[in-house]
């Protein structure tokens, strides 16, 4: 299957991205990104978008680009930074690039920021454990 596909079969059926509002935008062999309109379900009781919107981004765009080689894989570890929140942002973007990918592990960075701005607002790294044989 190629990129393209993956995106339109993964905005299709996951049922958990679709639930959140998160589209995937973009896949190539290195870098994936994810897009989320922010609505009022993604706010905080402080009116500022909720982090778990932004780690739960964060790892979908690292575990799209992950199984881009057509493999199952798995989270199993992740290490998450928030850096500034914002109660202004229309949409969010996230984006993943691999660091390291093994035959069992994929390691990725994804950074999380308000679509069309350059500020980091958050930040990790996502490793993955491939599930299929070879």
């Amino acid at each position: 299957m190629n990129y393209e596909e993956q995106l339109k079969q993964t905005n299709e059926t996951n049922h958990f991205m679709i639930h959140n509002n998160i589209k995937a935008a973009m896949l190539t062999k290195d870098q994936a990104r994810v897009t989320a309109a922010v609505t009022p379900v993604s706010l905080n009781a402080m009116e500022s978008v909720h982090g778990g919107l932004m780690f739960i981004m964060a790892e979908i765009a690292a575990g799209l680009l992950t199984r881009n080689d057509g493999r199952r894989h798995v989270t199993v570890n992740s290490s998450f930074r928030f850096l500034k929140g914002t109660n202004r942002a229309e949409e969010l973007t996230a984006e993943a690039a691999v660091i390291n990918r093994g035959r069992r592990l994929c390691v990725c960075r994804s950074v999380v920021r308000e679509t069309g701005n350059e500020r980091i607002l958050a930040e990790g790294e996502f490793t993955f454990y491939c599930l299929d044989e070879g």
